[in-house]
């Protein structure tokens, strides 16, 4: 950008963003087409006034900080048209006593569009010059993981640019402009209380994930004290439409329909239309406005390609690369590709003497516990599952799971223990017989279930090993069954209670794209799958995996 034109030059080109989606020759969804139509009709009013020299002086101040990555990396931070026409609506409107006229900023824009970017280069602004004394600025988040994304991309920023660092204190946790007495620190829900705060500007990063509205409503209500505070929330769509985020959004889109007056308030929510067919490039296109800068066509297409095969994939794909919100109740597997899974499988006995894994899910007493024995031969795997129930939990059963539970135990995919609670005997049995029969390597357990059976198997001298059922843990072999189902290597023997409890499992998926496998109502069971993924996922540390025919057929898995 020739940084030599006015300011008047540089609001044109937000102006001609806006200008331009309104007459659809820039392909937007509804939500982004009110905000800019909105942005053009305030240009009729009096009682407020656009600074454009306002306005361009975040723009202005983005040219000394460099990228930090990609293939710009290196080089001055230069803002797209879309990007300027946010800041310019955001910093470049003025009441009549000549203060910012917003005061929340709800921006809803998929993966890979530089969000991260834009709200470290805004961060670092209103530290040094926005002009408010003793400035106090904020990267906010539910963990701090979290909220040292944004913060730890404006460390390396300010250290990396000649012309900041020497105005700025770079600390491990706060980022200092001496001069102003002003401070920028991540903040999160659980570093302490929030109380005590009087931010000028805090980012909110990733409102969908936020659980509850604290984080939120205490910085909203703590920048009274400011002369022209900003609360900044930056987000991709999520599936939890009861939290904060949602509320948040559906105000915005009051105001965008006309519901709702509020000045204070900007928002752009990228997006599709419901009319729209999530497959196809051109929705892209809509969704993302950096398509082709940092959002490359290719990589979108091999994702839409996965989300075609996998309903877990689709959903990610639609939440995050499309803004879609999606049901928590999304299926996780394609039954259709479990269903393919069903292949010549051969007795247990054939793998004697052969290495094995065990993944043992013990959590309930009376309910389902399941044991299930994994073995690898010719890049498929073979889960073995023995599904235990206590008798009294068989026959109280009401309805039609209740008679199917009676069918499966007659057809003998049920083991039913006598009385009301699971016989761990059976199981300590099971797992000695099967270390008898298979060179079992090593036998997966959750710490926080069945105690007295793990004691007595590791007295037995078994190879036991700790697996606590959490998303660090269980993300990485989920994503390993996936790909398997997918790529047909799971060969399962049409076992119909481990598929009943496969077609019961969901995702939740958290913003660095883990995945933890759930259920989502009780009644719905998945002890099996959760029984086949720890083994897995000892087998994959332990052992490693034979590579997948799937890998060779072209297509890039999850």
């Amino acid at each position: 950008m020739n940084w030599a034109i006015s300011d008047e030059e540089l609001a044109k080109v937000a102006w001609g963003y806006a200008e331009q989606v309104v007459k659809g020759k820039i392909p937007a969804c509804m939500n982004v087409r009110r905000s800019c139509q909105a942005a053009l009709d305030m240009r009729k009013r009096k009682d407020i006034e656009f600074d454009a020299n306002a306005a361009a002086r975040p723009i202005r101040f983005a040219s000394f900080i460099h990228h930090l990555k990609g293939p710009k990396a290196g080089e001055p931070i230069e803002f797209e048209p879309w990007q300027m026409f946010l800041i310019s609506q955001v910093y470049g409107w003025k009441r009549a006593d000549g203060k910012r006229l917003r005061r929340s900023v709800y921006i809803e824009v998929p993966r890979k569009s530089g969000k991260s970017t834009l709200c470290s280069v805004l961060s670092l602004y209103h530290l040094m010059a926005d002009g408010e004394p003793s400035a106090e600025v904020y990267s906010a988040a539910t963990s701090r993981d979290q909220a040292r994304i944004v913060f730890g991309d404006a460390q390396a920023m300010a250290k990396g640019s000649s012309h900041l660092s020497k105005h700025l204190t770079v600390n491990r946790s706060c980022i200092s402009f001496e001069t102003k007495n002003s401070k920028f620190e991540p903040l999160s829900a659980d570093a302490g209380s929030l109380e005590g705060r009087s931010p000028s500007f805090a980012v909110v990063d990733e409102l969908h994930v936020h659980k509850t509205p604290e984080v939120y409503d205490v910085l909203n209500v703590a920048s009274g004290a400011r002369a022209q505070p900003l609360l900044f929330t930056i987000t991709t769509a999520g599936v939890n439409r009861e939290g904060i985020c949602y509320q948040v959004r559906d105000y915005a889109i009051k105001i965008l329909e006309g519901h709702v007056d509020d000045d204070t308030f900007f928002s752009l929510i990228y997006g599709v239309d419901e009319e729209d067919d999530w497959r196809k490039p051109e929705t892209w296109i809509k969704a993302n406005p950096n398509y082709g800068v940092s959002v490359q066509p290719d990589d979108l297409a091999r994702l839409a390609k996965q989300a075609e095969e996998s309903p877990s994939a689709e959903t990610n794909f639609k939440t995050k690369r499309l803004n879609v919100w999606c049901s928590t109740n999304s299926a996780w597997l394609s039954m259709a590709a479990w269903d393919a899974c069903d292949k010549p499988r051969p007795p247990i006995s054939h793998f004697k003497g052969q290495p094995c894994y065990i993944g043992l899910d013990l959590a309930s007493v009376n309910d389902f516990a399941s044991v299930a024995l994994l073995f690898q031969e010719g890049g498929n795997l073979y889960p073995y599952v023995y599904n235990y129930l206590p008798m009294d939990t068989i026959t109280d059963k009401a309805g039609a799971m209740g008679a199917k539970y009676r069918e499966w135990l007659d057809q003998g995919y049920i083991i039913a223990t006598d009385g009301s609670v699971t016989d761990l005997n059976y199981i300590k049995q099971q797992v000695i017989t099967a270390c008898e029969q298979y060179n079992v390597k090593q036998i997966a357990f959750d710490p926080y279930g069945a105690h007295e059976l793990v004691s007595e198997l590791l007295e037995q001298g078994l190879p036991m090993v700790k697996f606590p059922q959490n998303i660090m843990n269980m993300s990485d072999p989920a994503k390993e069954f996936e790909k398997a189902v997918l790529s047909r290597t799971m060969v399962h023997g049409n076992d119909p209670v481990v598929r009943w409890m496969a077609s019961n499992a969901v995702i939740w998926t958290d913003v660095n794209d883990n995945i933890k496998v759930k259920k989502d109502q009780a009644a719905n069971k998945i002890d099996a799958v959760i029984a086949i993924i720890m083994a897995l996922g000892r087998m994959k540390v332990h052992a490693g995996l034979q590579p997948s025919p799937y890998e060779s057929r072209g297509i890039r898995t999850l």
